[in-house]
């Protein structure tokens, strides 16, 4: 008679055999083969199971034989590069999905295709600005994202294209005779234009905003920012914080109102670049498990009739008729930060003795004129420009692939602006 041993335990459990306790899942399984042989009066009839048929993986090579072109036609079409036609492209990805060789639908990667190195492969980008004025030398977070980016695709010979266009219609005329790989935006554009722009090439958003559908972006993590500041402050015995941010209208250098559609919500939300960060204040200002509300300030400023300094003026004096009035002030930028500090100093208030100044990105432009160093977060964008190129090349090979957001994590800057309530900070 054949026995038969039930395991009521997992096999990592000592279970009862002849001889020691067992430590191993290998060591038990050789013990209970053992084991069974040795309860019988003949050795046990081996079966021999029918080993599975493998499906051969599907080739660049099944997808050109089944199309009848090249293996390098069929490259191109996949990473969206050299001069394919759309219905070409359309058939390969097509044939592609059909046989198994990838889905666009359900993947977030595309399937890795070596490259040859050729010109094929050099992307051309196009960082827009909009309005009525040129500006880029004066925006210095886009300034070394550009940096960053010119860096990446100096490594495959790459180049970007910058320039200020007053209108959609002329950065189509521009995108109609030049062919760009992708357009990089440092700030928000109505739905329209998005979808206008998005039908010729590709578009990565290297700001906070992806409110909008079939867009990309690359930027820091607006809500772990947020929490690192407030967790800072928190520690070093800060129990009442304030928020102070600047929204400005009417400036030259931005889309007319009318442009924003009304019918749209995610237009509703484009007027800034910053409305996450403002959101994820909002909401810690509510969470956090004081006894009162933080205050929150987002000042809005009509650009022609406004200077930052009244405005600054304005919202502080705001926040400081709060009830508890705050001992700590983070800014929503360096430019609002240092006009802050210099209206606080004016008024006999010392920083950060008498109040705490926090501020974002302030490895630019973060020292003031006495050479004092902003607290704050650390945001250089130049890591954000060397991811770009990334993701365009997946955009490229992947036009109808998952739309992504990849978030990078900020960095404090202890600086010379915040007070230890604590002394423990």
């Amino acid at each position: 008679a054949t026995a038969r041993i039930w395991f009521r335990k997992p096999l990592n459990e000592q279970a009862s055999f002849p001889g020691k306790p067992l430590d191993t899942t290998s060591e038990m399984m050789k013990m209970s083969e053992k084991f069974i042989i040795t309860q019988h009066s003949s050795p046990m009839p081996t079966q021999t199971r029918p080993r599975r048929k493998r499906h051969k993986r599907p080739t660049l090579k099944d997808i050109a034989n089944e199309l009848g072109i090249t293996t390098m036609t069929v490259s191109k079409s996949l990473r969206g590069v050299g001069r394919i036609s759309d219905e070409m492209r359309r058939l390969v990805h097509s044939k592609a999905e059909e046989i198994g060789y990838l889905s666009a639908r359900d993947r977030l990667f595309p399937p890795f295709i070596k490259s040859s190195g050729s010109s094929d492969y050099q992307l051309k980008l196009l960082c827009p600005t909009i309005g009525r004025i040129e500006r880029g030398a004066t925006v210095p977070y886009r300034n070394d994202m550009i940096v960053g980016l010119d860096h990446a695709l100096s490594k495959t010979d790459g180049a970007v294209q910058t320039g200020t266009f007053s209108s959609l219609e002329e950065m189509q005329s521009l995108l109609a005779k030049e062919h760009f790989h992708g357009v990089i935006l440092s700030e928000p554009l109505p739905s329209r234009w998005i979808e206008t722009i998005g039908s010729i090439t590709p578009i990565i958003y290297t700001i906070g905003h992806d409110f909008q559908t079939r867009v990309d972006s690359v930027y820091f993590n607006e809500a772990r920012a947020a929490a690192t500041a407030a967790n800072r402050l928190w520690n070093a015995g800060h129990r009442s914080i304030g928020w102070l941010g600047v929204l400005d209208r009417n400036a030259p250098f931005h889309i007319p109102d009318s442009e924003f559609g009304i019918e749209n919500t995610a237009d509703w939300l484009s007027r800034s670049a910053h409305g996450t960060r403002l959101a994820s204040w909002l909401y810690l200002a509510r969470q956090q498990p004081g006894t009162s509300v933080w205050p929150v300030n987002l000042f809005d400023r009509d650009w022609r009739t406004c200077s930052l300094s009244e405005a600054v003026g304005r919202a502080s004096r705001t926040l400081f008729q709060s009830h508890p009035r705050p001992t700590a002030i983070v800014c929503l930028s360096n430019a609002i930060a240092a006009e802050l500090i210099t209206q606080l100093e004016e008024s006999g208030l010392r920083v950060p003795d008498d109040m705490s100044i926090v501020s974002y990105g302030v490895e630019k432009s973060g020292v003031l004129e006495d050479g004092r160093q902003i607290s704050g977060l650390s945001m250089p964008m130049d890591k954000v420009g060397s991811l770009v190129p990334e993701v365009v090349q997946r955009r490229l090979a992947y036009p109808e692939g998952l739309s992504i957001s990849f978030q990078l994590d900020a960095d404090w800057v202890e600086g010379n602006t915040v007070r230890s309530l604590t002394h423990s900070f």
